[in-house]
């Protein structure tokens, strides 16, 4: 079986080296992370499709997240670690963002002390 990459020009095959060198940077850092998994929420991808009746509202969410579903693959073809880790550590950046959010609610009482 051949792969993909066989079939495209010179051209094609630079601009996807190069868009997945820049995913690979990017995502690396703890900001670029944040900003993907808030894209991929974005893309209603941890929610439910069906809205019951309001079958327009439903063919949008699907839309939506179709999108999400295709910067996943993308994910995936760069490093399929990658997103599996994304969910790990989004998780350890929200608990970090939790942390601190009590840390100033608490500063903030002390003051009106």
């Amino acid at each position: 079986m051949s792969d993909p990459s066989d079939y495209l020009s010179p051209a094609e095959k630079y601009e996807r080296e190069a868009l997945v060198a820049a995913f690979r940077e990017v995502f690396s850092l703890p900001s670029g992370k944040r900003v993907l998994f808030w894209m991929l929420e974005q893309c209603a991808i941890y929610r439910e499709a069906f809205a019951g009746e309001a079958v327009n509202a439903t063919h949008y969410t699907l839309g939506l997240q179709g999108a999400g579903r295709k910067l996943i693959a993308m994910l995936d073809e760069v490093d399929q670690r990658f997103y599996p880790s994304l969910l790990l550590e989004i998780a350890t950046i929200k608990a970090i963002d939790r942390e601190v959010a009590t840390n100033m609610r608490s500063e903030d009482d002390d003051v009106d002390a």
